[in-house]
């Protein structure tokens, strides 16, 4: 399976951050056993606004442990978020459940939604088929996952689009949830968007 763990960071010089994350930050997460790294940082979403997204990738939940636990006692954190008036507010961690397309672009959103019933892994592929058959010629990636260490978010769903255009994005989202289909899983699964964010990658 492939975890993901999100890092929310409040910054005041937050280019400063993303410079220091990309020469050095991001090569270590690599080293420490990342699969894959990214910074974002949210242009649109209430009062999560400006707040960064540091995103990791990782085989399993002990090799994301250890690297928490590493790049703390590396001295270089505590000085560029000294340097940058860095704070981090809050950590999470996700099971991711399906892909679709490339993970890439300059922009995105994120969806949070929470469900009163879980479906089964067949279940949450072919609805990943069919949304990725509307979204597909308006993103350039999906990636969901739910929720396993989380606070009171623990067990809710969250859905990253990507993509370079979000005007397309958005035509492509309002073509998914006017879908029948879209709405009768909803509905069978008591799904409820929770809140929607729109994002710049950074790094």
């Amino acid at each position: 399976m492939t975890y993901l763990v999100g890092i929310q960071i409040r910054a005041e010089d937050s280019v400063g951050f993303a410079n220091e994350f990309e020469s050095w930050t991001k090569p270590l997460f690599a080293e420490l056993g990342a699969t894959s790294v990214r910074l974002s940082q949210t242009i649109y979403g209430g009062d999560t606004a400006g707040v960064m997204l540091a995103a990791a990738t990782f085989d399993s939940i002990q090799t994301a442990a250890e690297l928490e636990k590493n790049m703390n006692a590396d001295p270089r954190v505590g000085e560029t978020m000294a340097k940058t008036g860095a704070q981090r507010v809050g950590r999470s961690l996700l099971v991711v459940r399906s892909e679709r397309g490339e993970l890439s672009g300059e922009y995105g959103s994120a969806l949070m939604i929470s469900s009163t019933s879980q479906p089964t892994e067949e279940e949450t592929q072919k609805m990943a088929d069919d949304g990725w058959a509307i979204m597909g010629d308006h993103v350039n990636g999906i990636r969901q996952g739910q929720m396993i260490a989380a606070g009171e978010r623990t067990g809710m769903w969250v859905a990253g689009t990507y993509t370079d255009n979000l005007d397309e994005l958005m035509a492509g989202s309002a073509k998914l949830f006017a879908d029948s289909n879209t709405q009768q899983n909803m509905a069978r699964f008591g799904n409820q968007l929770v809140s929607r964010s729109i994002f710049r990658t950074l790094v």
